[in-house]
């Protein structure tokens, strides 16, 4: 006999069956003797109404989506879930842009003197500065080279363990080599340090990403997405007095590392493991409290059939091509090849324009570098809303072509205007804005440019080579060594080449 058809027997279906309810009753006197009578159906509806209300749904759930929909983004639970993942880009953004401070390209005699408000890697192990390469630029490149050799392998690894784990392990990894990387005694250690950090970036950007959306509805992906972005302006901007608390290469690193540990010992004890991943792997005690603490913070009962649930879902997960086979069905197909080859491009190039213009947020011009740096962070929130509602709209390829442009034409009047110019700020914030709107534009482009069956790992591929980008940006600074303002330049033709990219890709907006 099933569980479905023993509906009477076992405590479990008792938990998470609809209760049954007696016929309901009045009672009256006559005389001294009380009276009852059974009321029918229609003269209740007010005790069948109340007694229902706390049931979120009357017909059973039977599949994962329902599941999700019925639960949905927005309970206790799920909430949680959306906010404690995203405010994990928070903590990347503190130690990803921290090089901004700890390593600026700005000198500082003593840090004692007025005219130094930080003391950087480069005055305390005095690191020699040539005409083709500054020493502590390399502590962004080792960074993001972590990331570009090691960082994906724990996203592959995280769908053999679990998304738990490795973003719980991540955020270790990165707070105890961040930390040991504020008392290195040598500049090489804390590239070691910086190396291990980066290597977690992925798992803690995109890990975690995957982890919140199987764990909500898919009509909600878009719009809980937004609070990632805020987060990751929150952190980038907090930075800022972050640096004149803590006014030292070796206590800005530490700062920024701590929370990592902090946090990770929370998540021990709080996070889930995502739904979706739960039910692939059959893991029935994970699903069942997943849906036990979602009732119980949310005061609502849930009927559902555990049994139906786990096995129509897992016949779904089963389905599908391997790893291998995806590739070896990318390479056959010319076009998806050309495709995913010339996002590649435009991922790399728009993620070196980004990062090279986040890493001079705090020497733009004659600019107080505080100002110019929350500014920087700040002007990245209104293209997280832009670009998503104005897709909705507009057609892809143009408004892409559109952003490379603009900033392009930033960029060169960048180059023309004097630093002392008033001009010279807002000019460079129209750029890192149009570069803001271009990076988040290759996510939402990705997602419709590949088919579902191999989009995962194209865009794993996109992802991954954007690194390269990180690891350029920091050394472009270079030209203007050889020509004052080059960099400006080199930004500008990177973007027109962008712009022109874009023009080969197609127009997805049917």
């Amino acid at each position: 006999m099933t569980r479905r058809e023993n509906s009477e027997g076992g405590d479990e279906d008792r938990h998470f069956q609809p209760l049954m309810m007696a016929s309901p009753t009045t009672s009256f006197k006559v005389g001294d003797v009380e009276k009852k009578e059974i009321l029918s159906d229609e003269q209740v509806p007010e005790v069948r109404s109340s007694s229902q209300s706390s049931v979120d749904s009357v017909e059973e759930v039977t599949t994962m989506d329902e599941l999700l929909e019925v639960t949905t983004a927005w309970r206790p639970y799920p909430l949680f879930i959306i906010f404690s993942m995203s405010f994990l880009w928070s903590l990347c953004a503190l130690s990803a842009i921290s090089p901004a401070f700890t390593a600026s390209t700005e000198e500082c005699v003593n840090a004692t003197s007025e005219n130094c408000t930080f003391w950087t890697v480069q005055n305390e192990f005095r690191l020699p500065t040539t005409w083709i390469l500054q020493p502590g630029e390399l502590t962004t490149s080792v960074y993001f080279l972590g990331n570009l050799l090691i960082g994906q392998m724990f996203a592959v690894v995280a769908d053999r363990f679990g998304r738990r784990p490795i973003v719980i392990a991540s955020l270790l990894f990165t707070g105890v080599a961040g930390t040991l990387g504020a008392f290195a005694p040598s500049f090489s250690l804390f590239l070691v340090a910086r190396f291990v950090q980066g290597s977690c970036y992925t798992p803690l950007t995109t890990v975690n990403y995957v982890l919140s959306a199987e764990s909500i509805p898919n009509r909600s992906h878009s719009i809980t997405s937004i609070f990632f972005g805020l987060s990751w302006v929150a952190g980038y901007c907090f930075l800022a007095p972050m640096s004149v608390w803590f006014n030292t290469w070796r206590s800005l690193q530490f700062a920024t590392a701590i929370p990592n540990i902090i946090f990770a010992l929370f998540l021990m004890f709080t996070l889930p493991e995502s739904l979706a991943y739960s039910i692939e792997k059959n893991d029935r005690k994970a699903v069942g409290r997943w849906i036990e603490r979602n009732e119980t913070l949310s005061c609502r009962r849930i009927a559902h059939n555990l049994d139906l649930i786990m096995e129509k879902d897992r016949q779904t997960a089963t389905e599908g091509l391997t790893v291998v086979q995806t590739l070896k069905t990318i390479m056959a197909n010319a076009e998806i090849s050309r495709r995913m080859y010339l996002e590649t491009l435009l991922w790399i190039f728009t993620f070196m324009t980004y990062c090279a213009l986040s890493l001079t947020s705090t020497n733009v011009g004659n600019s107080d570098p505080l100002v110019s740096f929350v500014f920087s962070g700040a002007v990245e929130l209104p293209a997280y809303l832009f670009i998503p509602i104005l897709l909705k709209w507009s057609p892809r390829i143009p408004t892409r072509c559109v952003c490379h442009l603009t900033g392009a034409l930033s960029l060169i009047a960048m180059y023309y205007l004097s630093p002392e110019s008033t001009w010279h700020l807002p000019i460079w914030l129209l750029a890192k804005f149009c570069a803001a709107c271009c990076y988040i534009f290759c996510f939402i482009y990705a997602a419709e440019l590949f088919p579902t069956f191999c989009r995962s790992c194209c865009i794993g591929v996109c992802s991954t080579s954007c690194n390269i980008g990180a690891i350029v940006a920091p050394h472009i600074f270079v030209v203007d060594s050889v020509m004052p303002g080059g960099q400006f330049l080199v930004l500008a033709v990177v973007g027109v080449a962008c712009a022109v990219l874009s023009c080969l890709q197609p127009e997805t907006k049917v």
